[in-house]
C-alpha cells in the first residue's frame, strides 16, 4: 500500500482510446509489465467468452475484479485483448500524477481518472456514457486499494453498483446492464521459497534487526510482522500495543482515526475503515487546497500528518492476522512477504515467476434483476453490491491451486 501524502488538485483525465497506441501499449504491456516488471508468465482464464458475446451483442457490460496485486489491471488487460475486446478502465487519480507522460499513456489505453476519496462527478458521468454506448467493457476494481491477499475480499464501495443500475435505468433498443464477478489469483513458482530467506533477511535490517535465518519462516514472518507492528504503535501512541496481533491491528486502525476525527466531523454514512479514511483525505485536501482560506504553515503541516494517521490506519487495516497462521502455504507466504516489502521498502519485490488464474464468473443480469423488482430502483446499491460480494468471495475461494 503506497503512502498518499501529497496536497495536489485534483484535475480529470478523460480517455483518450487511440487504436494505434493501444496496440503498442499491448505490446508494452505483455513484454515489459507482465513478462519483466511482474513476472507474469502465464494466465489461465475461463468464462471470458461469455464476455466477449455480451459486448458482441452490444450490452452494457462493467467488469469489477477483486485487486490483490498491482499487476491486476494488466493481467485483465491482456485477457480482454485475448478476447478481441477493447476495454475502459477506471484509475486512481495517483497512477496519473506519476507524469504527464504516464497520464498520456494511460489515456490512450482507454484508462480514466477517479478521486476516490470524492464525489468524482466527472469520472461517474463517462461511466456511464462508456456503459450506454456498449460494445467495450468498463473496468472497474471495487475494493479500491491493493491489499495483497488472494483469497479474501475488503468490503465492496457501493459506487460500482450505483453506477451500473444508472446505467440500467436508462438503456433501450433490447440492451441490457451485465455486472461480471472477476476472480483473480496469484501463484508463485515453487522456487520462490528459495528467497525468502534473504528477503526477510533484508526487511530485518530494514528496521534496525539482525536477521535471523534460522527460525522457521512462519515464526519469522509473524516476528517481523508484530515487530513493525510496535513500531507504528510506539510511533503513533507512544507504547507498544498488548493482546493478539488481530486485536492490535484493530486497535490502532481505530485510534488513528478516531484521534483525526476529532479535528473533523465524521461521515455518518461512512461506516468501514476504508470509508471513514476516504472521508477524512477528502475533507484534509480540500482544507489543504482551500484558496479564499489556505492553511498556515503550521496548519498544513499538521494537516499532512493527519494524512499520515489516516494512512497508517488503512496499513493496520489491510493486514489480517490470521490470513497467514490460519493456512500458511507458500502463495500466503509470499504476499504477506510481499505486503512487508512494500510497506517498508516502498515496492514489492517479484523475483520468480508466477501463473495468474483468472475466472470472469456468471454474469449477474442487473436489467433482468431491476425489471422483475428483485433489486429495487431505490436503494438497490446495496444489496446489488452483497450480491457481488458473495459471488466472487465464491470464485475466489473456488480457484485451485
Amino acid at each position: 500500500m503506497r503512502r498518499l501524502r501529497n496536497d495536489l488538485p485534483y484535475t480529470f483525465r478523460p480517455p483518450h482510446a487511440n487504436s494505434v497506441l493501444r496496440s503498442l501499449g499491448l505490446l508494452v504491456n505483455r513484454r515489459v509489465h507482465l513478462a519483466r516488471k511482474y513476472q507474469i508468465w502465464k494466465i489461465e482464464d475461463d468464462g471470458f467468452g461469455r464476455v466477449r458475446d455480451l459486448c458482441g451483442d452490444g450490452h452494457s457490460v462493467m467488469l469489477a475484479p477483486n485487486h490483490s496485486d498491482h499487476s491486476d489491471p494488466h493481467v485483465i488487460m491482456e485477457l480482454l485483448s485475448r478476447n478481441g475486446m477493447r476495454p475502459y478502465f477506471m484509475g486512481a487519480r495517483e497512477i496519473f500524477e506519476v507524469s504527464r507522460l504516464a497520464a498520456w499513456a494511460l489515456q490512450s489505453m482507454g484508462v480514466f481518472s477517479v478521486d476516490r476519496d470524492g464525489p468524482d462527478l466527472s469520472a461517474i458521468k463517462t461511466a456511464i456514457s462508456l456503459l450506454e454506448r456498449g460494445a467495450d467493457p468498463l473496468v472497474i476494481f471495487p475494493e479500491g486499494e491493493i491489499y495483497h491477499h488472494h483469497r479474501r475480499l475488503d468490503p465492496l464501495n457501493e459506487g460500482v453498483a450505483s453506477i451500473l443500475l444508472k446505467v440500467a435505468q436508462r438503456l433501450a433498443d433490447g440492451k441490457k446492464a451485465f455486472l461480471v464477478p472477476v476472480a483473480l489469483r496469484f501463484f508463485h513458482d515453487p522456487s520462490v521459497e528459495s528467497t525468502f530467506r534473504d528477503r526477510l533477511s533484508k526487511l530485518e535490517d530494514r528496521i534496525g534487526w539482525l536477521p535471523k535465518p534460522s527460525m522457521s519462516l512462519n515464526d519469522r514472518i509473524l516476528r517481523l510482522a508484530t515487530g513493525v507492528l510496535a513500531l507504528k504503535e510506539t510511533e503513533y501512541l507512544g507504547v507498544a500495543g498488548s493482546g493478539s496481533i488481530q486485536e492490535r491491528l484493530s486497535q490502532l486502525c481505530e485510534n488513528m482515526l478516531s484521534i483525526v476525527e476529532e479535528r473533523y466531523p465524521r461521515d455518518a454514512r461512512a461506516a468501514t475503515p476504508p470509508e471513514r479514511v476516504r472521508a477524512l483525505r477528502y475533507r484534509i485536501r480540500r482544507r489543504l487546497l482551500d484558496p479564499e482560506n489556505p492553511p498556515s504553515l503550521e496548519n498544513r503541516e499538521i494537516l499532512l500528518d493527519d494524512l499520515d494517521r489516516v494512512f497508517t490506519a488503512l496499513q493496520a487495516h489491510s493486514y489480517i492476522g490470521d490470513y497467514l497462521t490460519g493456512d500458511p502455504t507458500i502463495d500466503r507466504c509470499g504476499e504477506m512477504i510481499m505486503k512487508l516489502e512494500e510497506d517498508l521498502l516502498g515496492f514489492p519485490t517479484y523475483p520468480v515467476g508466477r501463473t495468474a488464474r483468472v475466472t470472469a464468473g456468471e454474469p449477474i443480469p442487473v436489467s433482468d434483476l431491476l425489471a422483475s423488482g428483485k433489486i429495487p430502483v431505490k436503494g438497490g446499491a446495496i444489496p446489488l453490491t452483497e450480491l457481488l460480494e458473495r459471488q466472487l468471495t465464491d470464485y475466489l475461494v473456488g480457484i485451485e491451486s
